[in-house]
């Protein structure tokens, strides 16, 4: 059937593509801000004994209104081994998170095999953001609302549990652990610029507002500080500090656009950007919590969890308390492509407390296998070879999805949503 809409798209995408300009070519010298915290850094020697880990999603809505989650995982490796694969077929109500947390929880279960059945294992390289998985995870267990997240209380504990697991028995073992986003929103150094500009404001209530805003991970998740941000704003009307909570305020802007920018004009070709330590202080209200009164939380979500499912998981306070904060930096790659988001797991903190004013520091674990991340680097489809292998391996593909919902339809009689069945046809 000929695309009668192609006309009417390609409008729209221009005007999409002139408010992306738009968003660039004004960031009110918050790039400039970001030119002292890059350090250079020289490729190095690439991954050797290494595993890389990503993980495949694919929901389809079926005609009860659920819809049928298939994860899978893949951890491959450079050592000449199999690799390890898992598969998980799931149920889940149309809106909840449990699809991507169960992919979350496959993922982290085939890196803790690869570190338990591969001798001499030095890297294991895991594909996306572990401060946004853990914090995702957490934002559902503690704060989630909507029937969607208390569905998914059970899956976001199994992996807020393999991930401490995982986590320390890298530790214990001596395996260097790194979480690598090609691409992400993440907005920590947006938010860290724009508040030491606006701390430094001759408002008075402005200058403690932001003072203050430093001390969590981000202001825009506080729905209190979002407000007063706001109606500070209205009151200064057009001017430049105007600009900047505007700036602040707005979810387009993340930490890549304003670090590509920095980047082209500071002509460099390899570096990172000081390293950052972030926890999530996932509020106010929880940042301020007792052990016991998290445990009161606790217990209270989990019989939420098991009235909606029947399920009422495992989770000990101290797995919570105990979650590392994130050391994070962005490497620069490439002069024509975005940084590459680069995380470890710091055990010097705890996850749920309200970070101390944020500040650059020096995390030296970053900057030795930032090279290594360099070295590794071809384009920005192959930004590392192994993650890029597993991605390819794990990720699933259009025939793929045909061939399995036929299977799924005629061995085991499901029926799919007629909006779904009519674009497969």
């Amino acid at each position: 059937m000929p695309d009668i809409f192609m006309d009417l798209l390609i409008k729209e995408l221009n005007s999409v593509s002139s408010e992306v300009e738009g968003i660039e070519n004004n960031l009110i010298g918050l790039d400039e801000a970001v030119d002292p915290l890059w350090i250079k850094v020289n490729a190095s020697s690439g991954f050797m004994k290494t595993v890389a880990v990503d993980g495949g999603l694919q929901e389809v809505k079926l005609s009860n209104g659920y819809s049928l989650s298939m994860a899978r995982a893949i951890a491959v490796n450079n050592m000449g081994v199999e690799p390890i694969r898992t598969v998980k077929v799931s149920l889940f109500p149309e809106s909840s998170p449990g699809g991507i947390l169960t992919m979350g929880v496959l993922e982290v279960n085939a890196a803790l095999r690869a570190i338990n059945e591969y001798d001499g294992l030095r890297f294991v390289l895991m594909d996306g953001s572990l401060f946004a998985k853990i914090l995702e995870a957490l934002h559902i267990i503690l704060l989630g609302r909507n029937i969607g997240e208390i569905y998914a209380i059970p899956e976001a504990v199994n992996l807020i549990n393999a991930t401490s697991r995982l986590i320390n028995e890298a530790v214990k073992r001596g395996i260097k652990l790194l979480f690598i986003s090609k691409d992400n929103s993440l907005r920590v150094y947006k938010e860290y610029l724009i508040l030491r500009r606006l701390s430094e404001s001759k408002v008075t209530q402005l200058r403690e507002l932001a003072s203050e805003g430093l001390n969590y991970y981000s202001v825009t998740w506080s729905r209190v500080l979002r407000a007063r941000f706001f109606k500070l704003m209205k009151n200064l009307g057009g001017s430049r500090e105007s600009q900047l909570i505007s700036m602040l305020l707005n979810q387009s802007v993340s930490d890549s656009i304003i670090l590509l920018s920095s980047l082209r004009r500071v002509n460099l070709n390899h570096g990172i950007v000081k390293p950052m330590i972030i926890s999530g202080g996932l509020s106010p209200r929880l940042s301020r919590l007792t052990e016991s009164d998290l445990d009161s939380l606790i217990e209270r979500r989990l019989n939420e969890s098991l009235i909606m499912r029947g399920i009422k998981p495992s989770l000990d306070s101290s797995t919570l308390i105990n979650l590392p904060q994130v050391a994070l930096t962005y490497v620069a790659v490439s002069p024509n492509d975005s940084p590459i988001l680069v995380e470890l797991p710091v055990m010097d903190g705890g996850f749920l407390q309200r970070p101390k004013i944020r500040d650059p520091t020096n995390v030296s674990e970053l900057i030795e296998v930032s090279g290594l991340i360099i070295s590794d680097y071809v384009d920005p489809v192959r930004y590392n070879g192994l993650l890029t292998l597993a991605h390819v391996y794990a990720n699933f593909t259009v025939s793929q999805l045909s061939e399995y919902m036929a299977i799924l339809q005629s061995k085991l009689g499901l029926r799919f949503s007629r909006r779904l069945g009519l674009t497969i046809l």
